[in-house]
């Protein structure tokens, strides 16, 4: 049989190769289409099938975009969105890649948007503080980068409150820990985002 195939492939003209990866992206656009039907209908695990073809280019493209610390959160919760949305997959594109890139797109732009909110929630503690601390103008990407410094207790909670707007006895409840413990650890993420604004980048 192997030199049936092999020989088969000797013979072909001009062009092979060309129809080699039409055949070849044929199968995938089938497959993508499939392995989504198969996850609209409950059958989640399917979504493996379309994560080991598209995961490395999505996750090229969220290191671009986000740097590398987050790159991998984006492409994790590029494919839980693609779970929730598999019923919306129009099986008539091309192929399954422009539609999660699509999804991978807006979780940018939300967390673009997140983090320009918590700028603004940092000028505003800026505006009630009895000291000024923060630059006039406070860039995202220094934000991120302060939030990347904080331990991980600090930044859970920080981003609770400031981004998401949670009060500390809700943010108390959700983590399991003492409110107290709560406002002291808001406390010190908050000195220690204003030392690194104070400091600049």
């Amino acid at each position: 049989m192997g030199g049936a195939v092999k020989g088969s492939t000797a013979r072909r003209g001009p062009g092979s190769q060309h129809e080699d990866r039409d055949i070849i992206a044929i199968g995938a656009r089938s497959s993508d289409a499939e392995a989504l039907r198969r996850v609209a209908d409950g059958d989640v695990g399917a979504i493996g099938e379309v994560y080991d073809r598209h995961v490395q280019a999505l996750l090229r493209f969220a290191t671009r975009t986000v740097g590398p610390g987050d790159a991998e959160d984006i492409v994790q919760s590029t494919f839980v969105r693609a779970v929730r949305m598999a019923a919306s997959y129009d099986d008539r594109t091309a192929s399954g890649r422009p539609w999660l890139f699509g999804i991978a797109v807006r979780l940018v732009q939300e967390r673009r948007r997140s983090l320009a909110r918590f700028a603004r929630a940092l000028l505003r503690i800026h505006a009630a503080s009895p000291t000024t601390w923060v630059a006039p103008r406070v860039h995202v990407l220094d934000i991120e980068k302060g939030l990347q410094r904080l331990s991980h207790a600090k930044r859970v909670v920080i981003v609770l409150a400031e981004i998401e707007g949670f009060s500390c006895d809700e943010i108390s409840r959700m983590l399991g820990v003492p409110v107290g413990t709560v406002w002291t650890r808001l406390h010190h993420a908050r000195r220690e985002l204003r030392r690194h604004c104070e400091r600049g980048p």
